[in-house]
């Protein structure tokens, strides 16, 4: 079965909202195709353009190995992702899935599209400038699809959507047979390259509630596992904020912590002689100094045994989650790419909501689930 196909995309005016659209209004494109993608967006002083392209992905369960997840899932935003498709018959957000390719061949396949007028040409309220083509030629599409089919893809954003797009093709299935080739077999991707260093990561900051416990008591407790810095006047700065984190010794696990009333920041270090492992932490060693595995499984583990955090990838809405009365704000560092594909090739999971990809694929490109429908 092949990885990836080409679908008769729906396109629609990025100033209107997908969901206050109805089915009979959306118009999508006559024939198949796949889409390219481009994604400006300031990057310091300067400019970086992420390269990718939306296709049909083959389904498959974590297990085959073959798409495979670097997180947990949260089972309710699955669940409502579900309800949602169920609902439209569409998939309208696309899962952002890596692959590897340092020589660059996918990307020479789509340069006689670039050289031509996008079809959607967008700038968000990010500053991100969104340019899109319609590919049709059937020998770009099948050139792509054997460059594939050996490929493993690695689901970055978008977990509890690809479970869902799982789900639903299961829920159809039991229905009635679906034929190979089936559009309900496939789901909506963009997918992008692991060696595009114009693939930025994101860090996710935390927002804790309902610990109910104080500032003294959270340093006391992190003394045993943490070297401990306090930042004068620096609650409210993540300038400082992330000047101290890049400023951590061989590359240790670190992140700064805000509490309410408190004009300080707090900057944790995991001690180099702690092992969270042997702390109690159960996730495999080679991820166990990963930076959300120590804030979430050591440090709010021992805090608040089951407490859950929120995320958010601003901190400035960390700080005003504290002001407003949360226990404590996390402010992180963002994981590399190479620690995210290697968590997953070992099948190890994170903590939900680990990583954040900056820039957001903006809502470009729908796809319609017809069990009747093929792709191929």
């Amino acid at each position: 079965m092949p990885q990836i196909a080409g679908f008769r995309g729906i396109l629609w005016d990025t100033k209107v909202e997908l969901a206050k659209l109805v089915k009979s209004e959306l118009v999508r494109d006559p024939t198949r195709a796949i889409y390219r993608y481009h994604q400006a967006f300031p990057a310091g002083s300067r400019t970086l353009v992420r390269k990718s392209f939306f296709a049909a992905i083959a389904l498959a369960p974590w297990t085959d190995g073959l798409v495979r997840p670097h997180e947990l899932t949260d089972p309710k935003e699955r669940d409502a992702t579900l309800a949602a498709i169920a609902s439209s018959g569409l998939h309208t957000d696309a899962v952002l899935a890596g692959f590897h390719d340092a020589a660059g061949e996918v990307d020479r396949l789509f340069r006689k599209a670039e050289s031509e007028r996008p079809i959607v040409e967008v700038t968000t309220p990010d500053g991100t400038d969104h340019k899109l083509w319609r590919v049709q030629s059937a020998e770009v599409i099948g050139k792509l699809r054997p460059l594939f089919a050996p490929k493993k893809l690695h689901v970055l954003d978008g977990h509890a959507r690809y479970e869902a797009m799982v789900a639903y093709r299961d829920q159809l299935g039991a229905k009635a047979p679906l034929s190979m080739y089936s559009s309900a077999n496939y789901g909506l991707a963009c997918l992008v390259n692991l060696d595009d260093p114009a693939l930025a990561v994101g860090a996710r900051h935390r927002i804790v509630r309902g610990a109910n416990v104080t500032r003294d008591v959270a340093l006391d407790m992190a003394r045993a596992y943490f070297i401990i810095e306090k930042l004068p006047g620096a609650a409210k700065l993540p300038a400082k904020h992330f000047a101290a984190l890049a400023d951590t010794v061989a590359h240790q696990p670190a992140f700064i912590a805000i509490f309410p009333g408190d004009a300080d920041a707090w900057k944790l270090t995991l001690s180099p002689d702690v092992s969270p492992v042997a702390a109690g932490v159960v996730v495999p060693k080679a991820i166990q100094k990963y930076d959300p595995v120590v804030v979430e499984r050591l440090f709010l583990g021992k805090l608040a045994p089951g407490l859950t955090s929120e995320t958010t990838i601003d901190p400035a809405a960390v700080i005003a989650a504290v002001d407003g009365g949360a226990d404590l704000g996390i402010v992180m560092r963002p994981l590399t790419v190479a620690q995210i594909t290697h968590a997953d090739e070992l099948g190890a999971l994170l903590p939900i909501g680990s990583t954040a990809f900056v820039p957001p694929i903006a809502r470009l490109v729908g796809y319609v689930v017809d069990p009747d429908e093929d792709v191929v």
